[in-house]
């Protein structure tokens, strides 16, 4: 089976969805961190489990909590059981935020976000942030890491509702171009692409465009 990331707000939501899907039914292993961290042998250990695992059911769940907790060890070792996973075997990870999960690992799971996307009222001053931030390609650059830190969809949405709504009262040629860079941006999020890779891509494409001379 295709492993999946819970991304959840808490972990009472995540224990709730795993429950109403009948996960922690069909239990076979799992890991929790300890002292803030989980390490190479406890993803081992749970590799090894998975070694011997006989379903007694028609599934056999083995399930990290909070594996943004994961060491880059731990995770790198995970990778090829998540490849060589059974039929019966769905490995599960659970995180507040997946961007905190190596993009191998991400890459090779379904994402299941539960975060409820926050209502944002558009503001002009959305549009006005946005445009300061790309002054330079070295602020374009320093705007990407912001961005990064916290619901980059949520961010690039945002943006994108506001070009849209600006675009209705006073439609310009730039404009138009960076609504369908963003849109571009938004797309290869959706489809896990490197995230880094892709909103650095859409600020200097949109930092070009402002720049080009009309």
């Amino acid at each position: 089976m295709l492993p999946l990331i819970i991304e959840g707000n808490s972990t009472e939501q995540i224990t709730q969805y795993l429950t109403d899907h009948y996960y922690l039914q069909n239990l076979a292993g799992e890991v929790r961190p300890e002292n803030d961290s989980i390490g190479l042998p406890a993803i081992k250990y749970l590799i090894d489990r998975a070694k011997f695992s006989h379903p007694k059911k028609s599934q056999a769940v083995f399930l990290l909590w909070d594996g943004h907790l994961i060491t880059p060890a731990g995770q790198n070792a995970l990778l090829k059981t998540l490849e060589e996973s059974k039929s019966y075997e769905q490995f599960i990870i659970t995180t507040a935020n997946h961007y905190l999960l190596l993009e191998t690992i991400v890459s090779r799971c379904q994402i299941i976000s539960l975060k409820e996307t926050p209502k944002t009222t558009l503001n002009p001053s959305v549009l006005m942030s946005f445009a300061d931030s790309l002054k330079t390609s070295s602020q374009s650059i320093n705007s990407s890491d912001e961005i990064l830190s916290d619901n980059p969809k949520d961010k690039i949405r945002l943006i994108v509702d506001s070009l849209k709504q600006a675009n209705r009262h006073f439609p310009t040629t730039k404009r138009v171009a960076i609504l369908s860079k963003a849109l571009e941006c938004l797309s290869d999020l959706e489809r896990n692409i490197n995230p880094k890779l892709a909103i650095d891509h859409f600020l200097l494409q949109s930092h070009k465009i402002i720049k080009k001379s009309t």
